[in-house]
């Protein structure tokens, strides 16, 4: 039952805050560090990315027709995606991942409630992605494979130094996460392995650590299309 008293919910905060605070503080060392920052930092940055949001999707919205916004805005499945919205841009460490976010809610407010869902599914989507992998994506569409100066902006992320067999440690490391991060978007759906046809009488060659035939490349799918279209990081003619 709610309290009649419009303060008791922010007392209850207050509560929570302060008791997560004294557990926090009672842990060596990272205890203390670690309570200044749920008391002060994350919620601030919280309220800040949130806004910082709105404000981006206010600029966007601001050519439709209001009152097709404001009736968007009481439909629970753009409430849904909102929500969604909200927490992953409370969570986002950049402006570019911002745009993201309030590009996919925007375009979920032009389309009819029953569409929610489908946009839930592309903010769940982006949701797993992490900046760089949203960069390796455009890089796959065709508009971005042709153009030199984003090639130039993102080469440490769309051409990194392969590690070879003199390699050190951090090199190595560096290599094994570019290739998952290619690997996460093939396991998303968004990207697909591309496959050379062997030639008549011989086998297609494997690979050795993972025993499964060697993909000659990669490809974007249409659902890594559509993900870039709703970003709108792609026009719905380009490929």
């Amino acid at each position: 039952m709610m309290s009649d008293n419009p303060g008791t919910t922010s007392n209850k905060t207050d509560l929570a805050v302060a008791l997560t605070k004294g557990v926090l503080a009672a842990i060596p060392f990272v205890g203390g560090l670690a309570a200044e920052v749920v008391s002060t930092l994350i919620p601030n940055q919280r309220v800040d990315r949130i806004s910082a949001l709105l404000t981006s999707l206010a600029s966007k919205v601001s050519a439709m027709e209001q009152e097709r916004v404001k009736a968007r805005f009481h439909e629970p499945g753009f409430v849904d995606l909102l929500e969604d919205g909200m927490y992953q841009a409370s969570r986002a460490l950049s402006e570019e991942r911002m745009e993201n976010i309030s590009s996919l809610l925007k375009n979920g407010l032009s389309d009819d409630d029953v569409e929610s869902i489908r946009y839930k599914t592309l903010m769940s989507l982006l949701g797993e992605l992490n900046d760089a992998e949203v960069i390796i994506l455009r890089g796959h569409a065709k508009l971005f494979a042709r153009d030199e100066e984003f090639h130039e902006q993102h080469k440490d992320v769309l051409h990194p130094e392969s590690a070879h067999l003199g390699s050190d440690q951090q090199q190595l490391d560096r290599n094994a996460l570019d290739q998952e991060y290619r690997n996460h978007l093939v396991r998303l759906g968004l990207l697909k392995n591309r496959f050379a046809r062997p030639r008549r009488g011989e086998l297609p060659e494997f690979d050795e650590k993972t025993g499964l035939m060697k993909a000659s490349g990669r490809e974007i799918t249409t659902l890594g299309r559509l993900l870039l279209r709703r970003l709108d990081l792609l026009e719905d003619d380009e490929y």
